[in-house]
């Protein structure tokens, strides 16, 4: 049975994707990503692919039936979080996968997984980044990354600008931004750490602690 790409739920957790038909609860397909780790995936579906970021890799999945599509094990990044969008650009390149861990963000091809280009975020040492497309400029992001804000070109991954907003060397090294389109957006989506995963990284320093007990 063919189970509509609009009927499908993504959901992931100990290091599995899955797919449930939201219209009865029954599985879909379930991938086990090997060689990543047991983390929880940060999903976004585009086109016929599904996206996953988790412990410093990103895996495309087929949607149709989870295969593998390709992987790319960002390099530099470590086993660390990662947060994921997909935007789509006004050029011939089409859409970019945005993927930003440790402190840097890169543009993915969607089609082969290759690396385009990668901002180390200057000034933002190596925290988790969150991402936001700006609706009023397809091919910028802004992203936050420890206490500074950037708008980085898509097309060529140059910073546009960066700007620190808080010289307070306390507090959690992380930003939250919103704008009144991302705020529209955001209350269709009940579950938000795709863009700043916090789940994931509190597992992990769950698992530290663990570790030194």
């Amino acid at each position: 049975m063919i189970i509509s790409p609009e009927n499908l739920l993504i959901c992931s957790t100990v290091g599995e994707v899955f797919a449930i038909n939201k219209t009865d609860g029954t599985q879909v397909w379930n991938a086990r990503l090997s060689g990543v780790g047991y983390g929880v995936g940060a999903l976004f579906v585009s086109g016929s692919k599904v996206y996953v970021g988790m412990n410093g890799n990103l895996v495309a999945l087929n949607l149709a039936d989870g295969a593998e599509v390709w992987r790319n094990p960002l390099s530099g990044m470590r086993y660390s979080e990662v947060s994921v969008l997909v935007a789509n650009t006004s050029s011939s390149k089409g859409s970019i996968v945005l993927v930003a861990s440790f402190g840097k963000l890169c543009g993915i091809g969607s089609e082969l997984g290759e690396t385009l280009w990668k901002n180390e975020l200057k000034g933002g040492c190596y925290y988790l980044p969150c991402l936001m497309l700006d609706s009023s400029d397809p091919d910028v992001v802004l992203v936050g990354c420890g206490k500074r804000i950037y708008k980085i070109n898509l097309l060529d991954g140059q910073t546009i600008w960066n700007q620190k907003i808080s010289s307070n060397i306390f507090g959690p090294p992380y930003v939250t931004m919103a704008t009144h389109q991302s705020s529209l957006q955001a209350a269709f989506t009940h579950t938000g750490f795709n863009n700043n995963p916090v789940a994931q990284h509190a597992r992990r320093m769950k698992d530290e602690k663990d570790s030194r007990e």
